[in-house]
């Protein structure tokens, strides 16, 4: 308590020697991320204490001299509050997402009692030479009005549980707390720090408290962005590939990203082991058909592999028993749960590409993932990121 007993003693602008201890409860309702409304309701001791100089030497009495005096206001107070939730107000991400900084202000009422005591006799100026101390009840129950401000941290230990750190720093508008009245003194104050636990309740994913909309936009930003670098890298060893193509085959390539020009010139060897494989297949052998290859996290067929799709197609049409299972493989980025279901894309792809475009028929063809579980190639990537043929017996 910051008072000013002036009618008893020097006792002027005192913190706080001797705090008092408060309990209280708050209840809140958030209107946005960053905005809130809380009724806060809180009781117990507001001290005051002074150890100040006296002296009496037995024939010198120094009055209005206070030693070891103390106002205590015993009661609670409500209050309003607006509560602004300060981490939230960033554009960017907030990385520690485990706290959180938050402000409140508002205007309430303070009901209180106050008394005060003193070794000093305020009746007899002198000392108190036998260890009795003396004390005064002040106004009775009273009450004022208060604006409370605070400012604390909110640490996020669950879903439905957090933590608050807080110091909150009121303002009475009156004379009153310390027991005496002044007419010329407006106001006096009192602070305390808290800790709190907070129970969230409702059934949502996450409390509002802990959502930052723009930091959200920006971490989505920022995974478009990964995505983009990732395929201008993809385009850029495609472009490398087509520039040897044009070197070794002396021509040029038109909306080709890849080495359309190396597997045009393997076209020949890659149908003469097809032709291979379907004879094998007649006896009861297996052969080599050409895998489908993709782009990172991409299951649309891309226009380079449509020659070897076209020589899978060949061989179907020659052999009308001829049955295959396609097979979609993925790299090791990623979840499993999510590469599971790419690769599943990626052969539903193939074969629809091979019913719509070639008319062979749908029950001859089947389709399998097998997700991130089985790469074909240590640290290559695209490699990894393809479609395979299997013959069915």
């Amino acid at each position: 308590l910051y008072g000013n007993v002036t009618t008893e003693a020097y006792y002027k602008d005192r913190p706080v020697k001797d705090p008092g201890l408060y309990f209280g409860a708050t209840v809140k309702k958030s209107l946005s991320h960053l905005f809130g409304l809380e009724a806060q309701f809180a009781m117990g001791d507001i001290k005051g204490k002074n150890v100040y100089g006296s002296y009496f030497d037995g024939q010198h009495r120094f009055n209005n001299l206070l030693l070891n005096g103390e106002s205590d206001a015993k009661g609670y107070d409500l209050s309003i509050n607006g509560v602004f939730t300060l981490g939230n107000f960033s554009w960017l991400s907030r990385k520690a997402k485990k706290f959180n900084l938050v402000g409140s202000i508002g205007w309430g009422y303070i009901n209180f009692d106050p008394s005060f005591t003193s070794n000093f006799n305020q009746k007899t100026s002198t000392l108190d030479t036998t260890g009795v101390r003396y004390s005064k009840r002040g106004l009775g129950n009273t009450d004022e009005f208060i604006v409370p401000a605070g400012v604390g941290i909110i640490y996020n230990a669950s879903k439905h549980f957090n933590i608050l750190l807080k110091y909150r720093y009121t303002v009475a508008l009156g004379s009153k707390l310390d027991y005496t009245w002044d007419p010329a003194v407006y106001h006096e104050s009192y602070g305390y720090a808290y800790l709190g636990l907070i129970y969230i309740f409702g059934k949502k994913e996450k409390n509002i408290d802990w959502v930052n909309p723009a930091g959200e936009i920006y971490e989505q930003i920022s995974d478009v962005k990964k995505k983009i670098d990732g395929l201008a890298q993809t385009v850029n060893n495609q472009l490398a590939d087509m520039h040897n193509t044009i070197d070794s085959a002396g021509k040029a390539t038109d909306k080709k990203l890849d080495d359309f020009g190396k597997r045009i010139d393997g076209l020949n060897s890659d149908f003469n082991n097809l032709k291979t494989t379907v004879n094998n297949m007649n006896t009861g052998g297996s052969g080599f058909f050409p895998s489908v290859y993709f782009p990172l996290d991409v299951s649309a067929i891309q226009y380079s592999e449509y020659e070897n799709l076209a020589s899978i197609a060949i061989a179907l049409k020659d052999d009308p028993k001829l049955k295959l299972k396609i097979i979609g493989h993925c790299d090791q980025s990623g979840s499993e749960q999510y590469n599971q279901a790419l690769g599943e894309r990626r052969a539903k792809e193939v074969k629809d590409h091979l019913v719509k475009v070639y008319g062979i028929d749908a029950s001859r063809l089947s389709t399998e993932s097998k997700g991130k579980t089985d790469h074909l190639a240590k640290d290559i990537d695209s490699i990894n990121r393809r479609v395979d043929f299997k013959l069915v017996k």
